[in-house]
């Protein structure tokens, strides 16, 4: 059986300690992070969101998880 997206998004935070929206999308198939990470801390788990810029200025939410 399948792991369910939250799940998922949750192994990769703590395999790789940060998730964004486009490694959701290309790693895991997952189309709406904000909602599985909204999933996971109704769930309990505390997750952070910080903003990074790339070198042509455009900025991209990091997620977290707390330790």
């Amino acid at each position: 059986m399948k792991a369910k997206q939250k799940d998922r998004v949750l192994a990769w935070l703590k395999t790789y300690g940060y998730i964004t929206v486009r490694l959701a999308v290309t790693e895991l198939g997952i189309m709406s992070l904000p909602r599985r990470i909204a999933d996971l801390r109704e769930d309990g788990y505390i997750i952070n969101m910080h903003y990074k810029k790339t070198e042509t200025g455009s900025r991209y939410g990091v997620y977290t998880l707390a330790e």
